[in-house]
């Protein structure tokens, strides 16, 4: 939260409005924001026209909550033509989705000009970001995260560096929730509650970002501009960023409680950054000298440009290839081999091999990771690393145990270092 600004009022500039949740009651989509406490109609909420800026019309305080909800491009990643797969708890709960981002930022790299991928790990509830998450919803992140590095390892030797958008809790959204649901006075707030103006999908995310192992030739890019444009790859970032940002332990149990305290200076919002999946965690402003610098290293990266955007008061943002006319069919071919990839990856380190069910409980592991593929059995992945009866031995990371018999021969055992996740890979039923 921060405090009221003096300018709230029509018609709202793209940078005010970039603040602003949006809502949809499924024939209307628009900006809301809720007037604060001490002006007319407090607690109202006005409309606002995402194209001008100007306010449609006011509801009141309860209705709107009642009438409009946020607008959740990732309400169902399941569905998404780019989906990989979805981390759940023991119980068979989902906890986090893998989804491809459907605008791959690279499609030509190298001599081979092959695309890159651009994966999202997503909560399945919802959360405004990721300081609101659970303990179990940052575990099994952390399961991804650990999978989407060894997947890109796989691919020339591709390195991982993991950013998100997040933003504060929707107060103002669940106050009004709370009005409607007669536990709240329908007054308004002394506060404007507002959101990262990075983040464009309004749920909490993880990008992994592909970085190439070298310098590699954006053959993309280089038609774009005319010369050869080489992109730096992984050299184009270190570990450390500006005086702005601040370190966070990312395995600690008060993780949360650590970027709320550390991003209250910024309203709740922030921005995160970390280099491959043991490197510093940092959390730093949305607007502000690291997040600039983070994304022109992205770009040196990936071989584009990163330059001021006027939509963010002129702060610097990476310039993504749009998706228009034959881009949009390069992409959809390549996010469809690369979920092969992804498939075949799976494949290739054990995830396909079937567990017979009287194994179920000889593995000394308290939890297990469940692998369903399309048009393939279930299938175990043992995971944290340990002894299990059904290998015999102590594995490492994304390492195969050796063939150990008849037991062996029904369930590798490959360690990701996790014990309280399951991991399925992929849709479709299993075949029986």
């Amino acid at each position: 939260m921060v405090d009221q600004p003096e300018r709230w009022s029509s018609p709202f500039t793209q940078v005010e409005m970039r603040r602003l949740w949006t809502y949809s009651d499924g024939a209307l989509t628009a900006k809301g924001h809720r007037l604060p406490s001490g002006t007319a109609r407090a607690g109202s909420w006005v409309l606002i026209d995402q194209a001008t800026g100007n306010i449609t019309g006011v509801v009141p305080p309860g209705e709107f909550s009642r009438r409009f909800r946020p607008v959740d491009q990732f309400a169902d990643v399941p569905g998404l033509p780019t989906y990989l797969g979805t981390v759940t708890a023991p119980d068979g709960t989902a906890v986090v989705d893998l989804v491809l981002d459907r605008n791959p930022f690279m499609l030509a790299n190298g001599p081979r000009r092959v695309a890159r991928p651009h994966v999202l790990i997503v909560p399945r509830s919802h959360r405004d970001g990721w300081s609101s998450a659970t303990a179990q919803e940052l575990t099994a992140r952390h399961t991804a995260m650990i999978l989407v590095a060894a997947w890109y390892r796989s691919m020339d030797g591709g390195h991982v560096v993991f950013s998100a958008n997040d933003s504060a809790p929707n107060l103002d959204y669940l106050h009004d929730m709370g009005v409607a649901g007669g536990t709240s006075a329908d007054g308004g707030t002394d506060v404007a509650v507002t959101k990262n103006p990075r983040q464009e999908v309004q749920r909490a995310h993880l990008h992994a970002f592909y970085a190439e192992r070298g310098r590699t030739q954006n053959h993309e890019s280089s038609a774009l501009e005319g010369y050869s444009v080489i992109a730096a790859g992984h050299r184009a970032f270190s570990a450390a960023l500006g005086s702005d940002a601040v370190q966070v332990e990312p395995d600690s149990t008060k993780l949360t409680a650590d970027i709320s305290v550390a991003a209250r200076p910024w309203g709740g919002s922030y921005c995160s950054y970390q280099l491959g999946v043991d490197g510093p965690f940092w959390v730093m402003p949305a607007l502000g000298p690291s997040m600039d610098e983070f994304n022109r290293r992205l770009g040196r990266a990936d071989g584009l440009k990163a330059e001021p955007d006027p939509n963010l008061g002129g702060a610097i943002n990476l310039a993504r290839p749009s998706l228009a006319d034959a881009r949009l069919h390069v992409a959809q071919r390549a996010t469809a081999e690369q979920r092969a990839s992804f498939g075949t990856f799976a494949a290739q380190h054990g995830l396909l091999t079937a567990v017979a069910s009287p194994l179920r409980g000889e593995c000394l592991l308290d939890v297990c990771l469940t692998v369903r593929l399309p048009h393939c059995e279930a299938y175990w992945l043992h995971g944290g690393g340990r002894s299990c009866r059904c290998a015999g031995v102590h594995l490492g990371p994304l390492g195969l145990a050796p063939e150990r018999g008849r037991e062996q021969r029904q369930a590798r055992c490959v360690a990701v270092h996790q014990d309280a996740a399951r991991l399925r890979l992929g849709r479709g039923r299993p075949r029986r």
